[in-house]
Order: structure tokens, then sequence, then C-alpha cells
């Protein structure tokens, strides 16, 4: 006797290749479990978490020698935040270091110009590519908010610096006046610059923190939000 449509189970008419809605022959909707933990999970820095654990590299990932090192991932257990920032600020204040000391010498030896005249223009040479790095890499700022106050202070810095290193250079200058040799002169005014400049680094970092690249809202957690993880919210069950 052929069997009556009333007969036909629903397991009969369902689709295997479709999930069984909720409750049916036990089976649940909810994907949150182990499918969703074997999702992977994208980190900071273009790190995947596979479902294994283990971090991947996508694209130019931690097994690059360039991510390893501008990513700080040397740091090892270290590598926090203000970790990062530090080192960020460093690599940041090396290169307008080698900037401006390569212009100062080029200004004494080759342009024959004076002491303060080559170090007012080694110094904007050095601080325009730091504004930079220190604003958008190292402290991690977006945008135009805050950015006319930011400058300001960031000048008001950078003159007090300025005029620090235009006196150091020129008694640097004015004692070394009595050398016949005038390489010998370039060498001595720009090992004095270099050595005010790295004097002045570690006062100007506080002065970066404290009061020039700061969350005008009061939360210093928004320039640290890259490296928070991510949460979920539970599916509805």
């Amino acid at each position: 006797m052929p069997s009556t449509p009333e007969s036909i189970s629903l397991s009969t008419l369902h689709d295997p290749s479709e999930p069984l809605p909720l409750g049916q022959n036990g089976a649940s909707a909810d994907v949150t479990g182990d499918a969703a933990e074997g999702s992977d999970r994208v980190l900071d820095d273009g790190d995947v978490l596979t479902s294994e654990g283990s971090p991947d590299a996508v694209a130019d990932g931690p097994s690059s020698p360039v991510h390893w090192l501008i990513g700080a991932h040397w740091l090892g257990r270290w590598r926090t935040p203000v970790a990062i920032r530090l080192w960020r600020y460093g690599a940041g204040s090396i290169v307008a270091f080698i900037t401006s000391a390569v212009v100062l010498f080029v200004c004494l030896s080759w342009f024959k110009f004076g002491a303060i005249t080559s170090t007012v223009i080694a110094f904007f040479a050095g601080a325009i590519p730091n504004w930079v790095l220190n604003r958008r890499w190292a402290w991690e700022k977006r945008g135009r908010e805050g950015m006319v106050k930011e400058t300001t202070l960031y000048v008001i810095v950078s003159v007090v610096a300025l005029v620090a290193s235009s006196a150091a250079d020129k008694f640097t200058a004015v004692e070394a006046a009595h050398l016949k040799n005038d390489l010998a002169k370039s060498v001595l005014v720009t090992l004095a610059y270099m050595f005010s400049v790295v004097v002045l680094t570690g006062l100007k970092y506080v002065a970066y923190d404290r009061f020039v690249f700061v969350d005008r809202s009061g939360a210093r957690g928004t320039r640290d939000s890259r490296h928070q993880v991510p949460t979920t919210t539970e599916a509805n069950r």
C-alpha cells in the first residue's frame, strides 16, 4: 500500500545539505560553538590566529624581517603599547637625527653657512619627518581633530629644543675657532649638535606624550585601541 502524504516524515523531506531547524532531531541552530571557534580572528599588525591558536602571517606578517623589526615583535613578552610607542618614537628620532646631522654637515662644509644658520636649517630638515612619524606612527593620531593645538605645542617644544641646540653649537664653534682645519671645526660642531639632540630626545618624548599627542577627549585608550582583543556578542538562542 503506497504511503500517504501524511505518513511521510519530515526527515525524509529534509535536504541533508541544509541545517536542521532548532530543536529538530536534537540538532541546534547555534553556530557559536566549534564552528565559531574554528574561524580565524584577525589580530593587530596583520597577524591571524587560526583555530589551532598559532599565528600565521598574511601578506607581510611576523615572518617578514621588516614586519618583525618595525612591528616591534622582537620585544617578545615586553611588547606592550608603551614599549611599542617608545620604539617607534626612537626609530623616528633616529631618522630625524640622521637627516639633520647630514644637512648640518653639508651646510657647514659645502655651503659655508654659520653655525646658527646651519643648525636652524638642519633642525627643520629633521623636524618635518619627525613630526609625521611621531603623530601618525608612534602616537597613531589620525584626522584633523586637535591638529592645530598639536602643531602649536609641537612648534613650541621644537623651538625650545632649537634654542638649546643652537646655543650648544655656537658655544662649540667659538671654542673651536682657534683650529686651522675647517673640516675639524665642522666635525666638532656637528658632534655638539648630535649630543644636544640625544639629550633633548628624552625630554621631548615626555612633552609629546603628556602635552602634545594626547587624546583631547581625556581618554588615552583611543590610541591603544588596536592592541585590545575584540569581543563578539553571543548569538540569540
